[in-house]
């Protein structure tokens, strides 16, 4: 053989043990301790709500989840500081009622303030929640706006 099929030879048998090695890795549904870690692509339980904060609005892995204990993961996607303030309320996300440039926060039952929800950070809010709509909203000046606000509901 010559050396340049050796090369050639030796260049494909790597190719080959390095594709078998990555598929190797593969998820294989065994239910070993090495599965791999949930994803935002994967199917979050009911009570579990994603949360991405950017500027300047909200998305959330879905707008609803059933009464009772509802956690809030959220992350910040977003080159500045935002908040996630959870409000009770019958007005839609966007219309609430703002004075002297802040937004009203009564009906308030919980938030993520902009000390936690930093750039990168990734905090959780667990909540007790009750049948009815709410509003997700970022009342840091200007932001509420310019259009940061998400409506959720619980049944």
């Amino acid at each position: 053989m010559s050396r340049h099929g050796g090369r050639v030879l030796l260049g494909a048998l790597a190719v080959t043990i390095v594709a078998l090695a990555a598929f190797g890795c593969g998820d294989d549904d065994s239910g070993s301790a090495a599965s791999s870690p949930t994803t935002a692509t994967q199917t979050a339980p009911a009570d579990t709500i994603g949360v991405q904060a950017s500027e300047m609005k909200f998305e959330l892995t879905t707008d609803s989840a059933p009464a009772g204990q509802v956690t809030f993961n959220a992350e910040n996607v977003g080159a500045v500081a935002h908040e996630m303030v959870v409000i009770k309320t019958d007005t839609p996300a966007d219309q609430l009622p703002v004075k002297d440039g802040e937004v009203d926060e009564t009906g308030s039952i919980g938030e993520i303030g902009p000390e936690e929800l930093t750039p990168g950070a990734s905090p959780s809010l667990k909540l007790d929640m009750k049948a009815g709509h709410y509003a997700l909203i970022c009342a840091l000046p200007g932001h509420y706006q310019a259009g940061m606000s998400a409506d959720f509901s619980v049944q």
